[in-house]
């Protein structure tokens, strides 16, 4: 990540960056006639101003949308908060306003607006208290209908910069799993806080549109390189997110991991963002599966898609996991592919030195009955890992990986077509 007060490198970095330069021109050209227009007097002092307007336009729109210079404009100090104002306009004919206050316990949260479709729930919300509260954190988060919780994988959370906050906005990104969200208007947002008295809201609110229905659009082309084959399956679009799937040709004699870098451009060549609020994919390709997210905004204006798929980690599908017994704290079996060295300790835990720029990371467990566990928490340091499994697996335990340091290099565009 680029050093907010490297501006050397920071220069360097937003002269790379392709800018629609014959676009911002003409729009720039517009604003200015227009200003031009509207002037009563022609006095040169007025220059200035308009000179002044035509600038910031300028910076405006490149800031929406060129998604690499508003990142990179993001690290100018003084600029950190200001791109986000400019960016979430987008968003907001999307959004459903609801203003729904509750307070417990000296806290005060607001549910502002939401936006609902088959694929996902996007709450914006905000929480209030008459101490400083940047150091709390969300403990759990549960959206219901009708009773019942929706599965789903949420994501939340605000940066913790050491200042002193009373009052803080956020959004919480529910990202539902398996069938499609029904068209019901009913929902309830459960959220537990970590403050002393675990302050718990449950808050329920109705929308009044409709729940907006998905767009999937069909690729299934193969990508083939060392006899490994990877699919790109389609792309479901929904105001909440996009989502491109890939899977895993059941015919591989090794097991693909993980994709080096997936990335979405639109036809000026401007790639597509990721979601900012963190959870960027589900599933992982060790299941068969892997699906991607990007922000939704630039892929619904775009007339085409560029996808472009660099590298792809393997193993041998028999070589592809860890065998450990924790019992006796030893390793029975580990892949003949790297040097990763494993310690188990007491507790159910497998600590991995890994080698400078080798990650492994590990995913579920199978026990010696044939029962799945998913691992109960993952810490890390700049070279060591260490995952924390359930201790009631009866041994020989199989810890499969999600990642591993046997890479086949490539890099491949395909274009789509909406």
């Amino acid at each position: 990540m680029t050093n907010p007060f490297d501006l050397e490198k920071l220069n360097k970095e937003l002269n790379q960056i392709n800018v629609p330069k014959e676009q911002l021109a003409k729009t720039r050209h517009r604003a200015f006639q227009k200003i031009q227009k509207e002037k009563q007097r022609r006095n040169n002092w007025r220059y200035y101003p308009v000179l002044a307007v035509t600038v910031a336009l300028a910076f405006v729109l490149s800031v929406r949308f060129i998604p690499p210079f508003a990142e990179t404009v993001k690290l100018v100090p003084g600029f950190t908060d200001v791109v986000p104002l400019i960016t979430d306009d987008q968003e907001a004919d999307e959004y459903e306003k609801l203003d729904i206050k509750e307070t417990k316990n000296n806290l005060t949260l607001t549910i502002k607006e939401v936006m609902v479709d088959e694929t996902g729930i996007k709450i914006r919300y905000s929480i209030e208290a008459p101490y400083n509260i940047a150091e709390l954190f969300i403990r759990k988060v549960t959206i219901l209908q009708n009773g019942k919780e929706i599965e789903g994988a949420s994501s939340y959370g605000w940066a913790k910069d050491g200042t002193v906050k009373k009052y803080i906005e956020d959004t919480i990104f529910y990202n539902v799993e398996g069938k499609n969200l029904p068209n019901k208007k009913n929902f309830e947002l459960q959220i537990t806080f970590d403050d002393k008295e675990k302050t718990t809201f449950e808050i329920p609110f109705t929308i009044k549109n409709d729940v907006v229905k998905k767009q999937i659009y069909e690729i299934d082309q193969t990508i083939s390189y060392e006899g490994q084959k990877l699919i790109i399956k389609d792309i479901t679009i929904a105001p909440t997110s996009t989502r491109l799937r890939l899977t895993t040709d059941e015919g591989n004699s090794m097991q693909i991991l993980n994709v080096g870098h997936v990335r979405i451009f639109n036809e000026q060549g401007e790639r597509i963002n990721t979601p900012e609020n963190g959870l960027t994919g589900l599933n992982n390709l060790s299941y068969g599966e892997v699906i991607y997210l990007f922000e939704s905004d630039a892929v619904n204006s775009a007339d085409s898609l560029t996808i472009e798929i660099e590298n792809m980690d393997v193993l041998p599908k028999d070589d592809n996991y860890v065998e450990v017994d924790f019992s006796k704290h030893i390793v029975l079996k580990q892949p003949s592919i790297g040097k990763a060295k494993f310690k188990i300790s007491q507790g159910g835990i497998i600590t991995i030195e890994e080698e400078e720029g080798a990650e492994v990371r590990l995913s579920h467990a199978i026990d010696a009955d044939g029962k799945r566990f998913d691992m109960k928490s993952f810490s890390s340091t700049w070279n060591q890992v260490e995952y924390t499994y359930p201790t009631e697996m009866k041994a020989p335990v199989k810890i499969y990986f999600y990642d591993y340091p046997n890479t086949i290099f490539f890099k491949e565009k395909i274009t789509v077509d909406k």
